[in-house]
């Protein structure tokens, strides 16, 4: 049964660097009630760029990995469960996750250990390889967790479905977004010299790797300039940076491309920008998108196999387009930009749209659900 005390949860997560899943984690801890949680993290390596963000309040255990896959993050894990006991263990990200189960079988933890499912596996293993072996590692340690947490209803029903997880085990709550936050940072000035000119904007944001799609956005957007003026911003930064950027030169997009890098506040671009596009080939939730309807953009978005198309339900809130279809992404940017009317009643939807996901209301969400599993546990409390 849960006490009366805080239930004491350990959120553990790789790092503190700038993706979707570790703001959301820290959306979500900074908001649990504290009448009832008392939340602490623990990070494979303490650094990243939202280290700052880590509520004052929260213990922060760093485990000290060398590198990502450092076999004894397990070990130092399972000593942190055994010498300052959890109720409830809650990773996020797939190999944080694996980690987490090992480490917590390794301790003979009493926690309910719950594990967050950032992305489609069957997509994400085609993309990165070795999908035998990964497949094998879900397989056989998923079903160790007591709770799976998908943050998209494609990601929770590849999990029932092809990995052989029990229904009642797997939950569906979204990523949030701190919509407050969001429009606050938003109000901050574009030093960018292409806002506020006639030329339409369109931007994107993410991670410069095969999964954005940033290669298929690049050329539908060369289709783009054919027939308007109109300028591409790409905030983010990865792998891929030399091979965009040769892309950029080969279809001659030089002047009206630009890659600014990794941005900590990208809201005011977008709040600036005409247009916001993802480009994905496949996603597990998609939460910049949900940003950009926040702050009223138009959205133009691939119809990934989770995420973007239960974001966006229909024509009123945002334009679905098919991954890597690039004549198809060119004819719906083109539409929004042409036709001022839609973009007004695609600004007006998007910010009703992006209040469900509220940070506060998936807050609720984790608590309702974390305190069911404890109440329902026969684990010693």
């Amino acid at each position: 049964m849960l006490r009366e005390e805080r239930a004491s949860i350990l959120f553990v997560l790789p790092s503190l660097g700038g993706g979707g899943a570790e703001r959301a984690t820290l959306d979500v801890m900074r908001n649990l009630d504290r009448e009832k949680f008392s939340p602490s993290l623990a990070v494979f390596s303490d650094q990243g760029v939202f280290r700052s963000q880590v509520p004052a309040d929260v213990p922060v255990y760093d485990l000290r990995g060398k590198g990502p896959h450092d076999p004894r993050l397990v070990f130092r894990l399972a000593r942190l469960l055994r010498d300052s006991p959890p109720l409830v263990v809650f990773s996020v990200l797939r190999f944080a996750n694996l980690v987490t189960i090992l480490a917590h079988g390794l301790a003979h933890s009493s926690a309910v250990l719950v594990v967050n499912e950032q992305n489609m596996p069957s997509a994400e293993f085609a993309t990165h390889g070795k999908a035998w072996l990964k497949e094998h590692a879900l397989r056989r340690l998923y079903p160790r967790a007591d709770l799976v947490v998908a943050i998209s209803e494609g990601i929770a029903a590849e999990l029932r479905n092809a990995y052989g997880l029990m229904g009642g085990r797997v939950h569906v709550i979204p990523n949030p977004v701190d919509l407050e936050r969001v429009r606050q940072l938003a109000a901050e000035a574009v030093e960018h010299p292409w806002f506020g000119k006639d030329d339409p904007v369109i931007l994107s944001v993410g991670r410069l790797h095969p999964q954005k799609g940033f290669v298929h956005l690049i050329r539908a957007f060369a289709l783009v300039r054919d027939s308007m003026r109109c300028r591409l911003v790409i905030l983010g930064e990865g792998p891929l940076r030399s091979d965009l950027e040769q892309l950029v030169k080969d279809l001659g997009l030089v002047a009206d491309v630009s890659m600014p890098g990794f941005e900590l506040n990208p809201y005011k671009y977008m709040q600036e920008a005409d247009l916001f596009v993802l480009a994905s080939l496949y996603e597990g939730f998609g939460i910049v998108l949900v940003e950009a309807l926040a702050l009223g953009k138009p959205v133009v978005a691939t119809r990934c196999p989770s995420g973007p198309d239960e974001i966006i339900p229909n024509e009123n809130v945002g334009i679905l387009v098919s991954p890597g279809d690039e004549a198809e992404m060119a004819r719906a940017i083109l539409r929004v930009l042409h036709d001022p009317n839609l973009a007004r009643k695609l600004s007006e939807n998007g910010r009703r749209r992006a209040d469900e996901y509220s940070v506060d209301r998936i807050a609720r969400q984790h608590e309702a659900l974390l305190t069911s599993a404890l109440r329902s546990s026969p684990r010693p409390s």
